[in-house]
């Protein structure tokens, strides 16, 4: 049973994304503002915020063996002063043009070290039950930001400027941030069966769980936290399997983070393979039908301010199905695997309709139908990526998964916006967004069969294998023999 102090991570790592992804979903709140001061056009000003949503998850392969080799705590502080540098210098930037750099690259760098090493934790605390629940929950921080600091950050705007908000934000995110990742601590015992490295003053660099009798069983994960010092990685075993003391060695582990996250036998692999590029169309075709939504609306008479309300009701649904899915996730009668081509062939099918659709109350409705199910594909991708492809691989796995959505994200912009400048109408977008989210449905649900027919099979643990043999119903998916999984100092 998780004890309070993982909880706590949960609401704290929640209130960190709060700032840190609401300055991201804000920008546009300071779209114009950039325009008419810096001297960008429309097209460079949003290059410069897709390109920081992309290295928000883009980035994950990067800031993975970081906090595999340093801990989640150091790599979140690094973000976080990262995040709050990247504001500071662009309060300086003379023209647009450098804010590729001050804005797009430190702070999308610093938003993945935050989110990456934060909800990898809320993972390593809840490596059993709870753990849809947990990672939901925290991932709330996002809809929270959204809807907290684009009034926050008009409000600021509008009484100290362009300039003066970017370093009022900076502070705030610092002060917030250092705080929120002062809190960060190992899972402890009664979780996930580590021992505290930080509560024993071991220097452990991680720990695994694993039977006495299950040695030969050791994963490359495993292999890749070695330790800094003589104690044994699992108790029971021989000091022969588990001592790394030698300087050559050290050496090798340091390398073995990054080498552990491109492992040859995850990209050999089609079911992942498909799963990369189902997500990359998938989160392509997402932000198609949001590109244009209240311009859209206005086209059919319906008042800008009312697009806004129809804006801000697709983000309470998205916050309401996070919540949802986390209460529900692990109480499903079938794998969550199964939501992702779900939720997709409904927002194509909604997508379609809103074609059809030409009243402020049906838009009310596609609204909340296409926030829902952007929680469902935003909110379950650590936990289905660990479902489909095992803890055991989840350095391997996770980074490009989310990356991916990353990938899709920095181009869909582009080719909506190319889209309607050539074609000049609106249908045309949402007939290629809705044909995309059908394709993504066919595709994760091919890429699903791919991974039961041939599975990450490194290791034999409950969450690898043939997904309808391993991943069952109620609290026997707990009932795991051999866990393997990681759980970093911080």
């Amino acid at each position: 049973m998780p004890s309070w102090r993982s909880w706590a991570i949960v609401g704290i790592v929640a209130i960190l994304f709060m700032p840190v992804i609401g300055v991201i979903t804000s920008y546009g709140v300071l779209f114009e503002q950039l325009e008419r001061q810096l001297g960008g056009g429309a097209a460079v000003t949003g290059w410069i915020g897709s390109v920081t949503y992309g290295l928000l998850c883009l980035a994950s392969p990067l800031s993975t063996p970081l906090f595999l080799r340093f801990g989640h705590r150091k790599v979140a502080l690094c973000g976080v002063v990262l995040c709050s540098a990247s504001l500071l210098t662009t309060s300086f930037v003379p023209h647009i043009a450098y804010m590729f750099v001050t804005y797009s690259l430190l702070y999308g760098l610093g938003a993945n070290f935050v989110f990456n090493s934060s909800i990898n934790l809320v993972g390593a605390h809840f490596q059993h039950k709870y753990r849809s629940l947990a990672c939901c929950l925290a991932s709330t921080g996002f809809a929270f930001g959204t809807l907290v600091m684009n009034p926050v950050t008009e409000a600021i705007l509008s009484a100290v400027g362009l300039r003066n908000t970017y370093r009022i934000l900076a502070a705030m995110l610092l002060v917030n941030g250092v705080l929120c990742c002062s809190t960060f601590v190992p899972p402890p015992d009664g979780n996930s069966d580590t021992t505290s490295d930080d509560s024993q003053h071991h220097n452990h660099e991680g720990r695994t769980l694993a039977k006495p009798s299950d040695t030969e069983h050791i994963t490359a994960t495993e292999k890749l936290m070695g330790q800094k010092n003589n104690t044994p990685e699992f108790e029971g075993q021989t000091s022969s399997v588990t001592n790394s003391t030698s300087t050559k060695e050290g050496k090798e582990n340091k390398k073995s983070h990054f080498q552990g996250v491109f492992r040859r036998n995850v990209w050999t692999n089609p079911g992942f393979l498909l799963w990369i590029l189902a997500n990359v169309v998938l989160s392509l075709s997402l932000l198609f039908p949001f590109f244009h939504l209240v311009k859209y609306m206005t086209t059919l008479g319906i008042p800008e301010k009312r697009g806004v309300i129809v804006a801000s009701v697709a983000g309470f649904a998205e916050l309401a199905g996070r919540v949802l899915c986390g209460v529900l996730g692990d109480n499903l009668p079938f794998p969550m695997a199964y939501l992702f081509p779900a939720a997709a062939l409904i927002m194509a099918v909604d997508t379609f309709s809103c074609l059809l659709i030409t009243t402020f109350t049906g838009m009310i409705i596609y609204a909340l139908v296409i926030g829902l199910c952007t929680a469902v594909i935003s909110c379950l991708v650590y936990v289905v990526n660990s479902e489909l492809f095992g803890l055991e691989n989840v350095d391997s796995t996770w980074p490009f998964s989310i990356g991916s959505q990353g990938l899709g994200g920095v181009i869909g912009p582009v080719i909506a916006g190319a889209i309607y400048d050539r074609t000049g109408a609106y249908s045309t977008l949402f007939y290629v967004g809705g044909g995309l989210l059908s394709l993504s449905s066919a595709l994760l649900l091919v890429a699903i069969w791919l991974r039961n027919a041939m599975p990450l099979t490194e290791v034999t643990s409950s969450d690898s294998g043939h997904l309808s043999e391993n991943i069952v119903i109620g609290d026997d998916r707990y009932n795991t023999p051999l866990i393997t999984e990681k759980v970093t100092t911080v």
